[in-house]
C-alpha cells in the first residue's frame, strides 16, 4: 500500500479552511434553493483547475437545488467506480440568526460546518491531493453533491439508486465521531403523519362524550411514546389541531419519527404503531396513518467491514486513529445500503452538536480526514475487481476506446 501524501503543506491546509468558511457562510437550508445553488457554484469552482479533469452532470432538483454529479475519466472504464457523496443543504431556515463561520481555538462554529460542509471540503480536498499526485484521472470515481438530504432526499433518491447500480461501493463524508469513529451501520427510520378527524362543536355545550380529535390524538401520543424501549425509538415531534379553546377540535395531526436497529425490529414496530392508530377510544373520531418518509437499515455487514479494515490500515500508516461505530441517525448511506451497495459513512471531519446553534468542527480533523480519504481512495481503487464481461467489452472496443455509458 503506497501512501501518496502523509501530511498537508501549510498552504494546502489554509486552502481547506478558506473553502470551509466560504461554504458555511452561504445560507443553504434545504428549502432555500437559491442558497443551495450558490453552494453548488462554489463546489464547481473548487473542483476546477490543474489535474481536476472531471465530467459534470447537473440534475435539476425541482423545488430543491440542483444536484451535481462529477465523474473522472476512469469512471467509464472497465472497473465499477467508487461513489463519494455528500449533501449541500443544511437544516437551518433562511431566517436563522446562526449564519457566521467563526473560529475559537480548535473549534470552528457555523451552520452545517460538520453537517456537512466540512465533509464536502474533505471530498474536494482529497480530489485535489489525488490530482496533484497525478492519480485522479486514473481512479474510477463518481462524486455526488445532492441538495436535499436534510429533507429526506426526495428529489435525489432516483440519482442515489441509479448510482448504487453503477458503482462498486460508496463512501459518505458525513461527520466522524469524536474519537475518530467512522460508520459501518445505521439504524433504519420511518416517519409517519397521524391525522385524526372528530366532530366540531361549541365548547360550552360539550360534555364528556365530545368527539374531540385532540382528545383522541392525546391518547395515541401516550401510546406511541410508550413504544420506546432499549431497541427502538418513537418520537412524536410535532402536533397541531383545532381552531381555538372554545371549539371542540374536529381535526388534529401529529408527525411521528421511529428508529429501529434492524429490519425485523422495524417490521414489528410498524405493526405496533399501525395497531395503535387503527383503534379509537373516543367515540365519533377516526384516524388515518400515512408513511411520510423512510430510510432502510444500513446493516453492519461483512462488505462494510472490509471497507473499514482497509481504511484502518491506511489510517495506521498515516498515524490517524480510526474506530468503528453503528450510528443511531440516518443518512443517504441508508438508501445506498438498501440498494445492496457496500457503504462506509462518517468519513468527514470530527465535531459535535449538528442541527443546533452549538454546532462545531474540530479544526485539526479537517486536514487529517482529507489526507485519510485521499489515500484511502487510492488504496481502494487498487482492490476493485474488473468483471469479466467488462474486460471483454473493453478488449473488443480496441485500445484507447472506452465502452459508452448507458
Amino acid at each position: 500500500m503506497k501512501i501518496i501524501q502523509d501530511r498537508l503543506t501549510a498552504g494546502q491546509e489554509q486552502a481547506l479552511f478558506e473553502l470551509l468558511s466560504e461554504l458555511v457562510s452561504v445560507q443553504s437550508g434545504s428549502h432555500n434553493r437559491t442558497g443551495v445553488n450558490r453552494v453548488g457554484r462554489l463546489v464547481r469552482a473548487a473542483l476546477a483547475g490543474p489535474g481536476l479533469d472531471l465530467e459534470l452532470e447537473t440534475v435539476a432538483g425541482g423545488r430543491y437545488g440542483d444536484h451535481l454529479v462529477f465523474r473522472t475519466r476512469a469512471a467509464s472504464g472497465p472497473a465499477r467506480p467508487i461513489l463519494v457523496t455528500g449533501h449541500m443543504d443544511t437544516v437551518f431556515p433562511p431566517d436563522t440568526p446562526f449564519t457566521d463561520c467563526t473560529r475559537q481555538g480548535r473549534r470552528i462554529h457555523g451552520p452545517g460546518v460538520i453537517d456537512m460542509k466540512g465533509g464536502l471540503v474533505v471530498t474536494i480536498g482529497a480530489c485535489r491531493l489525488l490530482a496533484r499526485a497525478g492519480l485522479l484521472a486514473g481512479l474510477p470515481l463518481v462524486l455526488l453533491f445532492n441538495s436535499d438530504e436534510e429533507a429526506g432526499s426526495p428529489s435525489s433518491l432516483p440519482i442515489l439508486r441509479r448510482l448504487a447500480r453503477e458503482c462498486s461501493c460508496a463512501l459518505v463524508t458525513e461527520c466522524g465521531g469524536m474519537n475518530g469513529e467512522v460508520v459501518t451501520g445505521r439504524r433504519g427510520k420511518t416517519g409517519y403523519r397521524l391525522t385524526v378527524h372528530g366532530r366540531a362543536g361549541h365548547a360550552a355545550f360539550a360534555g364528556r362524550d365530545k368527539a374531540s380529535a385532540i382528545l383522541e390524538l392525546a391518547g395515541k401520543i401516550i401510546a406511541l411514546e410508550g413504544c420506546n424501549d432499549r431497541e427502538v425509538v418513537v418520537n412524536v415531534g410535532r402536533v397541531e389541531g383545532g381552531i381555538g379553546p372554545n371549539t371542540v377540535a374536529d381535526h388534529a395531526t401529529a408527525l411521528v419519527d421511529s428508529r429501529y436497529p434492524d429490519q425485523e425490529a422495524g417490521v414489528r414496530l410498524r405493526r405496533k404503531i399501525s395497531g395503535i392508530c387503527a383503534a379509537t377510544t373516543v367515540a365519533g373520531t377516526r384516524c388515518r396513518l400515512e408513511i411520510t418518509n423512510e430510510r432502510p437499515v444500513m446493516e453492519r455487514c461483512e462488505a462494510n467491514l472490509r471497507l473499514f479494515r482497509l481504511l484502518a490500515r491506511v489510517g495506521e500508516r498515516l498515524g490517524i486513529v480510526v474506530r468503528e461505530e453503528v450510528r443511531r441517525g440516518v443518512s443517504d448511506a441508508n438508501t445506498l445500503a438498501g440498494e445492496g451497495l457496500p457503504v462506509l459513512d462518517g468519513l468527514g471531519p470530527l465535531g459535535e452538536f449538528d442541527h443546533s446553534e452549538e454546532e462545531y468542527l474540530l479544526a485539526p480533523s479537517l486536514p487529517r480526514r482529507t489526507l485519510l480519504l485521499a489515500n484511502f481512495l487510492a488504496a481502494l481503487a487498487e482492490e476493485i475487481p474488473v468483471p469479466e464481461d467488462r474486460r471483454s467489452r473493453e478488449a473488443s472496443a480496441g485500445p484507447g476506446v472506452r465502452p459508452q455509458r448507458g
